[in-house]
């Protein structure tokens, strides 16, 4: 090496100032600066691992991906569901229809066996059903039900809570009636009590019941009264916790703000305003709590265990921007949103707080519980909303919640908390307090593991659409010196979590991360360098994306009728963004089409099989929705590798929706285009210096990253290039290029 050595100091004097990571950290241009304080000797709150929760119906593929630990099995078709023959009924959402939607098998409960299953396969171990409390549930499977067949008629089967009576081992098909306490009965039967992980942990008395006079109209045609919701509630909760007493009890899974407010009084009764006067209640969730705690003294037990609410955003319906900053009505005071909600409610602003209020005076010690939410998004505007609700109900203690429906983006805001390396790390089960500069521009949650700060984790979003964020985070007050920190985020054009940066820099417990406009980040800091080992940063190099676009469909149009584009390379299909124009014929305030992308497949031992996989598009211009391929497919019930069969994708519309399908409302959806993305892995050399791909190390490599360095051409594989292994290229590299093609 001697003979070099005059050769390599001269050469390190010319590129004193060329030395670039492997990892592209340096901040974008047009970047904003925020500070982040993140207070280690602050007030902590512990935080309810049963928040990362979904529902059932939509998100199986997702379970073992986002690694949770709480399910609801909920919902509209729920309100008339017969445990005894697994009927149920679409109420408004599909023509009233009594079907096998939610079961197609004939033993009793078999929903909720179902979901038990499924806890054990999946490891989630709270599982939230729901009781029937409406007053009738489907007695057949055999379609559409009339209004001249509304309850009580052959199409139903009426509700008793109780009883009353020697339960029977397997329920009676012939009486026409079906007993709540039975079923919970039976459940306990077959899958042991809420303390047995295969059992049912927790019961929720119906769904939505303000809205049963329009989603069920055939089984409860006038709004719900609050004596009896109160009376119902109090009734079948009583019954549950005489047959499984540590079993929790759910309620009333009121759909949205005017529920809170006034239930289903709709001034054309007098009910509300004259219990709200006797009682001096401030809104309907003071009467409920008021009549549950009432109950309980009664009673010598607590009939509700858990106020259970939903919560989909107003100002999220009105555009991306009103969505990043929809979160903040739940949780800061004076901030107004775009919405109805904004401009009419604000006594009753910000939403947590003052349900927390109601809990606090009427019946102190209730848990709170959002088992249905959505802050929409099909896109990043999706994934930092739900990044920010999760931090916001950890904030406000929020006990359970259940994310309805979803997308990969809003699911990747999930995955953030509870996998985001995809090896199962999570977000901390202790909050400490944390704030940002500007929460319009950036908000910021963190966590370690209970008393433990060798680790924090904190969620940190950047709201703006066009300028990255230089973010300075500061640790107070900690008991131990932070030495690196790893930037797992979702940006760009994509939902996946990438590691995008690992700092080792750390200093004076001061991070430095700059992260990308318009993304979510877990940013991972440890007072041990050593826990990062092996990481390896995610390279947008080794990805090539080649996007085809359709946009004649109206001639893709197949002798079915529906719209069918070619697949030219089935293997590496990554996505498919739909776009379409979604009107109402009748001009409803909402409406949805859901459809299906149609897949003819083939397994991985050649076996043929056909599946889909749906979406929905929602009502107003240029509505988009994106499905996801990961060589995966469901066949019937089972997950199955595949591959796509015949070259082609088929495009059918299954079901439309609206609030007044009532009187003949139709959906339309209008194809504008659809686009397949397919990604490629971009092949490294295995050649050490080989910066160009081409198989051999010569003197062409050595000019390439020469040029490179200086600032002109690029390098096709970058890492061949480390000659020195120490994730940086500079002018050691170079000289250690010369002196192997020397030797």
């Amino acid at each position: 090496m001697k003979k070099y050595k005059p050769f390599l100091t001269a050469m390190a004097v010319l590129f004193t100032s060329a030395s670039v990571p492997l990892g592209n950290t340096a901040a974008e241009s047009g970047a904003y600066d925020m500070n982040v304080e993140i207070d280690l000797g602050g007030k902590t709150k512990k935080i309810s691992p049963l928040i990362y929760g979904v529902n059932q119906y939509g998100n199986e593929d997702y379970f073992d991906e986002l690694n949770i630990n709480a399910v609801r099995q909920g919902g509209n078709r729920m309100t008339a569901y017969n445990w005894e023959n697994n009927a149920s009924n679409a109420g408004s959402d599909w023509h009233h229809s009594n079907d096998n939607n939610l079961s197609k098998s004939d033993r009793p409960a078999d929903c909720v066996q179902v979901l038990s299953d499924m806890g054990e396969k999946h490891g989630f171990g709270y599982k939230l059903a729901t009781l029937q409390l409406a007053g009738y549930v489907a007695a057949d499977k055999d379609g559409n039900v009339s209004e001249a067949e509304a309850a009580p008629s052959p199409r139903w089967n009426k509700v008793e809570l109780t009883k009353n009576a020697p339960f029977d081992t397997e329920p009676d098909l012939t009486d026409g009636t079906v007993y709540m306490d039975e079923y919970v009965n039976y459940i306990i039967n077959k899958l042991g009590d809420s303390t047995k992980s295969t059992g049912i942990q927790a019961y929720s008395l119906d769904n939505e019941p303000a809205l049963w006079s329009h989603t069920h109209s055939r089984i409860h045609p006038e709004p719900v009264g609050i004596k009896e919701l109160s009376d119902k509630s109090i009734e079948m909760a009583a019954a549950v916790k005489k047959l499984d007493p540590n079993a929790e009890i759910f309620g009333p899974a009121l759909y949205g703000y005017t529920a809170y407010d006034h239930l289903a009084d709709d001034d054309s009764s007098d009910e509300w305003e004259t219990i709200k006067a006797q009682g001096g209640y401030h809104w309907y969730l003071d009467c409920y709590l008021d009549a549950m705690k009432k109950a309980e003294e009664e009673n010598g037990t607590r009939l509700l265990d858990v106020l259970d609410i939903h919560y989909y955003s107003e100002s999220s319906r009105v555009s991306a921007e009103d969505r990043l900053q929809s979160v903040r009505t739940l949780y800061e005071k004076g901030f107004i949103e775009n919405s109805w909600i904004g401009q009419w409610c604000q006594e009753n602003l910000p939403i947590l707080p003052t349900v927390q209020a109601s809990i606090d005076k009427y019946y102190p010690g209730t848990k709170l519980a959002i088992s249905e939410y959505n802050f929409g998004g099909e896109d990043l505007s999706g994934t930092i909303a739900q990044a920010e609700a999760l931090g916001c109900y950890a904030d406000a203690e929020v006990y359970f919640a259940t994310l309805w429906g979803g997308n990969p983006f809003i699911l990747s805001g999930i995955k953030l908390y509870t996998n985001y390396d995809g090896n199962g790390s999570t977000f901390g089960d202790t909050l400490v307090p944390t704030k940002t500069d500007d929460v319009s521009l950036a908000s910021s949650y963190a966590s370690i593991n209970g008393t433990d700060q060798g680790t924090v984790t904190a969620m940190l979003t950047n709201k703006s659409f066009t300028e990255s964020e230089n973010a300075a985070i500061s640790l107070k007050n900690a008991e131990t010196n932070y030495e690196a920190a790893a930037v797992y985020a979702v940006y760009g054009d994509s939902n996946e979590i990438r590691l995008i940066d690992i700092i080792e820099d750390v200093k004076n417990n001061e991070v430095n991360v700059t992260l990308p406009a318009l993304s979510a980040a877990m940013v991972v800091i440890t007072d041990d360098a050593s826990d990062f080992d092996g990481l390896q940063i995610y390279d947008p190099d080794a990805i090539t994306i080649k996007t085809v676009t359709f946009d004649d469909l109206d001639q893709r149009v197949n002798a079915n009728g529906y719209i069918e584009v070619p697949v030219d390379d089935p293997e590496h299909l990554k996505k498919v963004i739909i776009t379409g124009d979604v009107t109402s014929e009748m001009g409803s305030a909402w409406g949805n089409a859901g459809c299906a992308v149609c897949i003819n497949a083939k397994d991985k031992n050649g076996t043929d099989f056909w599946t889909s996989k749906s979406y929905s598009l929602v009502l107003g211009s240029d509505s988009s929705a994106t499905v996801e391929f990961d060589g995966t497919f469901k066949n019937e019930d089972e997950v199955v590798e595949g591959v796509i069969a015949d070259g082609k994708l088929e495009f059918q519309k299954w079901w439309d929706s609206s609030e007044k399908q009532e009187s003949g409302d139709v959906i339309n959806v209008s194809y504008k285009s659809i686009q397949l993305v397919y990604e490629y892995e971009n092949k490294t050399s295995q050649v050490k210096g080989d910066v160009n791909a081409d198989g051999k190390f010569t003197i062409a490599d050595l000019v390439m990253i020469q040029k490179w360095i200086l600032g002109s051409g690029k390098l096709t594989d970058w890492k061949a290039g480390d000659m020195d292994n120490n994730e940086i290229i500079d002018v050691f590299d170079v000289c250690l290029m010369r002196i192997e093609l020397v030797k």
